[in-house]
């Protein structure tokens, strides 16, 4: 065990982690998103997305700064790379085996680090476009999506070499998640909005009901639910095969939504940057209720403590 996991702490129950610009650029909510704390020490830029291995580290990568940050303390503190990528971070994902993998714009596209985030380095081959984010399936599968080149790009070696699918969404994907059973869902703006891949990304496939407008952020249980968020429109839609079919929620977030996580128990939180900026649901989507105390500025993605395929 490596001196950066023994001094982690094991995440806390209900534990969910927002980052973002301006405000505090992180925020922790240990109430499945009722209520959030301001990092004490945040991240030195504009922070766009995180994530955790449950196992008390946690990962953002930003556009501004260091570019990427670490934290063990569930959110409160972060420190910067020692060495971070050489370009923007969008995406940032683990298999929680040591390995995380930042996709972004300029530079390389894609950094892989193996020690929480202390260093990275930039892959050999990497996406021949920017991409927004990225996904594993803690299987040695890992999916990237973005605007430019391909739009969808797959690695087996940790995020060292990429290459290009060879059908990709038909639109701009902003975000990607899977379930770890070879289900992968990515959604964005322009062409369908959501598509479906179970190839590991190499071919995709568009949503035949698709939300109607734009969506940035989607996640999954594990157990056949799929929630995406959107910045207008009805800005919450829930699948149940996987994808192929979305319906829109019944009582959606009043705001913007830029990002979603669940803690695979039943809680699901959204975050967005405008109207309450935060909101949570415990039916899988269908409804959503304002926290009620919120970040304290815009935020762009967020992770939860179970760690998720």
């Amino acid at each position: 065990m490596s001196a950066a996991a023994a001094q982690t702490a094991p995440p806390q129950p209900g534990a969910f982690v927002a980052v973002g610009d301006p405000g505090a650029r992180a925020w922790g909510s240990a109430d499945n998103g009722t209520t959030w704390t301001g990092a004490t020490t945040s991240p030195n830029g504009s922070v766009q997305a995180v994530a955790t291995d449950g196992a008390g580290n946690w990962v953002a990568v930003g556009d501004t700064g260091a570019t990427a940050w670490r934290s063990i303390d569930n959110g409160a503190t972060w420190t910067a790379a020692t060495t971070p990528p050489n370009g923007v971070g969008y995406g940032v994902a683990t298999d929680g085996a040591g390995n995380w993998v930042a996709v972004g714009d300029a530079g390389a596209f894609a950094w892989r680090s193996t020690d929480n985030g202390v260093n990275w380095t930039a892959s050999t081959i990497g996406p021949n476009g920017t991409a927004f984010d990225v996904a594993t399936d803690g299987l040695g599968n890992w999916v990237a999506v973005g605007n430019g080149g391909s739009l969808a790009w797959q690695s087996i070696d940790n995020g060292d070499t990429w290459f290009p699918a060879h059908a990709g969404p038909n639109g701009r994907p902003y975000d990607v998640a899977t379930d770890g059973l070879g289900n992968w869902v990515a959604v964005g703006e322009a062409g369908a909005f959501a598509w479906t891949s179970t190839d590991n990304g190499d071919t995709w496939t568009s949503a035949a009901t698709a939300p109607n407008n734009p969506a940035y952020g989607v996640a999954t249980d594990g157990l056949g639910n799929w929630v995406a968020v959107s910045d207008s429109g009805t800005t919450a839609w829930r699948s149940t095969d996987n994808g192929a079919n979305w319906t829109g929620a019944t009582t959606p977030p009043n705001g913007t939504g830029n990002g979603v996580a669940t803690d695979g128990a039943g809680n699901w939180v959204a975050v967005g940057t405008t109207g309450s900026l935060a909101w949570r649901s415990a039916d899988n989507g269908v409804t959503w209720t304002a926290a009620t105390t919120a970040p304290n500025g815009g935020s762009f993605d967020l992770a939860a403590a179970r760690l998720l395929p």
